[in-house]
């Protein structure tokens, strides 16, 4: 008899009460876990804990593509009673979302996440675990039931799935289109460049830079170090790895210091989408420095932001 013929067994052998206390406790553990481990942006140890939340993006995309699948299995075989395949499908699926919530778990507390759609997105998948055990439980019941049961779940794991998508990628994933080209990239001589007195360098050229390039990682939502850079006063402030931004001193602003490293050195940023361009650099820096931009690069840097948000 294989592993997977004993672990049937045994499933079947539970009764109703038994199966029921087996998904709801599994799952109470998540939610005493998650409030004892609370995702508050701090990077900390055990290194063996953070290497396993890190499993959580690969753990999650298995259990999440057999809870899609069981449903059709369902629908097109039509049976009264649950098919064997049906039954392994979603019992993997259930113990798959568990595993994947439980490393999100870790993953969230000790890899520095924080954040509105951290929290979220946390709560959502301990949801999703546990409406994929009650669906697996509804596998005793009738047809109708089991779909419906099925379809809860997914509609659950779908929400977990899209506000942990717009973490990964952006906002509006995974309906968002495809960005434009970004406009063509002109080094601005800074010394003969006009500059405008009645510009806020800050407001109309840097804030925006930063909303298309930082914010999603290190924002309201989602707030990666404990840095947050929405605002010029979260900046100022810094976070877990020392000040983003000191006037007037590049090399003491890791802002400006990390997305001036090479590209393959660990703490380059952004470590996600679209790096800064060398006009976009160019104009942090003297913003840093507390110097005027010119109005051309202006021109250039608001406009590769634009694109960067489409």
């Amino acid at each position: 008899m294989t592993p997977l013929h004993r672990i049937e067994e045994r499933l079947r052998a539970l009764t109703g009460r038994q199966a029921v206390a087996l998904v709801v406790g599994a799952n109470l553990f998540l939610v005493v876990l998650a409030l004892a481990l609370p995702p508050d942006g701090e990077m900390r140890g055990p290194a063996i804990l953070s290497i396993l939340g890190n499993f959580h993006i690969l753990a999650l995309h298995l259990p999440a593509a057999l809870l899609l699948i069981v449903p059709l299995f369902e629908t097109f075989e039509r049976h009264e009673q649950a098919t064997v395949t049906v039954r392994r499908l979603s019992v993997i699926s259930a113990v798959g979302t568990w595993g994947a919530v439980l490393c999100g778990v870790f993953h969230a507390h000790f890899n520095g996440f924080s954040g509105e759609a951290i929290e979220l997105h946390l709560w959502g998948g301990i949801a999703a675990s546990a409406f994929a055990g009650l669906a697996s439980l509804a596998l005793v019941k009738a047809f109708r039931v089991r779909l419906a049961a099925q379809a809860v779940a997914i509609g659950v794991m779908s929400f977990a799935a899209h506000i942990g998508g717009e973490l990964v990628h952006e906002e509006g994933f995974p309906f968002k289109a495809n960005k434009v080209a970004s406009p063509r990239k002109v080094e601005i001589p800074v010394a003969v460049a006009q500059v405008s007195q009645k510009r806020d360098d800050y407001a109309e050229v840097i804030a925006p830079m930063l909303d298309a390039h930082c914010v999603a990682c290190h924002g309201a939502k989602k707030v990666k170090g404990k840095l947050r850079m929405d605002s010029l006063e979260a900046l100022t402030k810094g976070g877990s790895e020392g000040s983003t931004f000191v006037p007037g001193d590049l090399k003491k602003s890791l802002m400006h210091v990390r997305v001036t490293l090479p590209p393959d050195d660990e703490e380059f940023m952004p470590t996600e989408g679209e790096k800064l361009s060398k006009e976009q650099i160019q104009a942090l820096g003297l913003w840093i420095e507390g110097k005027p931009i010119p109005d051309e690069l202006a021109k250039v840097v608001i406009a590769a932001s634009k694109a960067a948000k489409k």
